[in-house]
Order: C-alpha cells, then sequence, then structure tokens
C-alpha cells in the first residue's frame, strides 16, 4: 500500500494528504511514462537525446492537489480541455507539425483557461498561492470570470515527444544591448500545447505567442463553435523555459560557442 503524502495544497493552501495531479489532464496524451531527469543534468549534458533520469509511469504531473480540488478541478473543467487538445492533435498530424492557417476550434472557453491555470498552480510551489488571490477564487469559483489585469494566458502548438514545465522565474533578453527586456513568466509544455503566463504585466518570452486571456469573456456554460486561432509552432529541446530553439539550432549555437571560447585562449596564450 502507498505511503500517503501530505503537503500543502498548491490551490487552496491547506495543508492536507495530496493527490497526484496530472499536468495535462491524463486523457490529454499523458498516459505513456517519462523521463524525469535534474536540471543540472539537463544542463551539462550537451545532446539531450542521450538524457538519464528516472521513470515516471504514471504520466507527466505530482502529489500538489488536495483530494477535492484535484475532484472539483477535474469534474468541471478536465474533460473541456481534453475535447480542445485532442483537437489540435488532429490538426496538427494532418498538418505533419506544421499548420500554417488559421483554424476553427470548438470549445467551452472560460473551461478550458480554468484548466490551464490550475495546472500552473501546480506547476508553481505552494506559495504561489498565496501571492495570487483572485487565481485561486478564479479557479476554485466556477462562475468566475476575471484574472488579475497583470496576469495574462499565452498558447502555441508544440509537437514533439519531450515536455517541459517551470515556475515562475525571469529572463532578460538583449542583456548588455541598451534594448534588454525582462519576462517574468511560468511555463507548460506538453503536445499539442505549450502555454506561458506572464505575471506582473510583462511581455511574453516570444512576441508571436496567442495571448488567450479573452476567454473569459465567456461563461462557464458558454459553448462556442469557431472560435478560430493561429497558435506558432514552437520547438522544445532545451530545460530553459522561453528557449524555443530547435536541436539543431541548439548544437549550433553550442558549436559556436566552444568556437568562440577556443579563439579567446588562443588568443592569450600567443
Amino acid at each position: 500500500m502507498a505511503t500517503p503524502i501530505f503537503g500543502i495544497c498548491h490551490l487552496c493552501g491547506v495543508h492536507k494528504r495530496l493527490s497526484f495531479e496530472h499536468v495535462p489532464p491524463r486523457a490529454a496524451f499523458n498516459t505513456n511514462p517519462i523521463l524525469r531527469s535534474s536540471f543540472e543534468r539537463v544542463v551539462m549534458n550537451e545532446d539531450l537525446d542521450d538524457l538519464q533520469g528516472k521513470i515516471q509511469q504514471r504520466g507527466s504531473g505530482a502529489y500538489t492537489l488536495c483530494g477535492k480540488c484535484n475532484s472539483d478541478t477535474g469534474a468541471w473543467y478536465a474533460d473541456s480541455y481534453v475535447k480542445w487538445a485532442e483537437q489540435a492533435m488532429r490538426l496538427l498530424m494532418a498538418a505533419r507539425g506544421q499548420p500554417s492557417l488559421e483554424y476553427p476550434f470548438h470549445l467551452y472557453p472560460l473551461r478550458v483557461l480554468k484548466q490551464i491555470v490550475c495546472m500552473f498552480f501546480s506547476v508553481n510551489n505552494p506559495r504561489f498561492q498565496q501571492a495570487q488571490p483572485d487565481l485561486v477564487r478564479f479557479v476554485l469559483n466556477r462562475e468566475v470570470r476575471q484574472i488579475p489585469p497583470d496576469v495574462r494566458i499565452y498558447a502555441f502548438y508544440m509537437l514533439s515527444n519531450r515536455m517541459r514545465s517551470s515556475g515562475a522565474s525571469s529572463s532578460i533578453q538583449g542583456f548588455g544591448t541598451g534594448n534588454s527586456k525582462l519576462h517574468v513568466f511560468s511555463e507548460i509544455a506538453f503536445a499539442p500545447f505549450g502555454f506561458v503566463m506572464t505575471l506582473g504585466d510583462m511581455l511574453p518570452p516570444q512576441p508571436n505567442l496567442v495571448d488567450i486571456s479573452g476567454f473569459t469573456q465567456y461563461g462557464y456554460r458558454d459553448w462556442r463553435t469557431g472560435i478560430s486561432m493561429k497558435l506558432p509552432v514552437m520547438s522544445i529541446y532545451t530545460a530553459f523555459p522561453g528557449d524555443y530553439r530547435t536541436r539543431s539550432q541548439t548544437l549550433a549555437d553550442l558549436a559556436a560557442n566552444k568556437a568562440y571560447e577556443a579563439s579567446l585562449k588562443s588568443g592569450l596564450t600567443e
């Protein structure tokens, strides 16, 4: 018999027995074992196709939500997200991973958005809910339609055998150029979708990600057909959130950096 796991629920903030929360929902293609590896191993390994780690048999997720929060959000939102993911996966497969047009989806927009926000609570630490009480209310009350104005949710397509998630982190693009930009965001990438939640009224790490925060204009019972979106297809290779380089781009950059370091060392020894 498995040992019960107790901790702070990432949604309600109460110390309880925790249940395993699949991120994304189990029926959204999250049933296969995954390889979990430490960030340090990923950073130190040049070729991530040769990565070592621990196999997690039940799919992507962790013990983050109490039984009630897991049960309630699963019953309210998970099926709507699963149906949207199925539509997107069929589209990506038909387009061989390169959709180029605006495609219509049929979904419950608000339920989908609430599921995504719930997933972000799971990938962040338990203290995140203390800093975001309005987002907690947004998820735990089916009828609430408001999210904080400085929080935005962005979406993109990704078709890969890799997945990536990160809690709230920051990155600086263009450091030292006089045109640097600070980004504070959390990220979840698991085929067929990737999502970015920006915090503090910050810009997303890539400008072409599609803002789906407007799903809040719909009610919990509002079913919509033909909501058209043209989501970009982003690559997921490294462990760094917001890094959308392909494998070949990453390895080429690594080779260029090594060549540059070698030239510097050569210059110092002459």
